[in-house]
């Protein structure tokens, strides 16, 4: 009677799926305010996310889950009635090749991308330390917009 228990125990111990989370980097605005260099940091959101492109995509749906309550998801309007989309919206996906990682987006993405520089650190900073988290070759980040890689901002 003893090991059909133990039995039964190791059938559900390994047939149960493990949840994990996935780790990502966050701005913590008191950390910024607290002029802090390095206010980007090490947090977790639910979900277990294998490739790079599910990753990011997850980092901007899935951040307001973050475990650490005292980071900001920098990626959705902080008003509702300013009509700015969150940015997952604008979201087309990244390309990898070599060490250099893509981000590619529609116009719209541009209200966050190329905001006040203290948003545009925050955003950036969290795109591109998530994706150095788990692709630790990645050398260059680009950031594609309508089909063209900018490379000058305005901020």
């Amino acid at each position: 009677m003893k090991h059909r228990h133990l039995i039964w125990f190791l059938i559900l111990a390994t047939a149960a799926p493990v949840w994990a989370d996935t780790k990502i980097m966050l701005p913590d605005f008191k950390r910024f305010a607290d002029g802090e260099k390095k206010f980007i940091v090490e947090t977790t959101m639910p979900g277990d996310f294998k490739s790079l492109d599910a990753v990011v995509f997850a980092l901007l749906t899935l951040s307001p889950q973050a475990a650490n309550k005292s980071v900001t998801a920098p990626f959705f309007p902080q008003d509702e009635a300013s009509g700015k989309k969150p940015l997952y919206l604008s979201f087309r996906g990244l390309r990898k090749k070599g060490k250099t990682v893509t981000l590619r987006f529609t116009g719209d993405a541009m209200v966050y991308l190329n905001a006040a520089i203290s948003l545009q650190d925050a955003i950036k900073g969290a795109l591109e330390e998530t994706i150095k988290l788990h692709a630790p070759d990645c050398k260059t980040i680009q950031y594609e917009v309508d089909g063209a890689v900018v490379e000058d901002w305005d901020a």
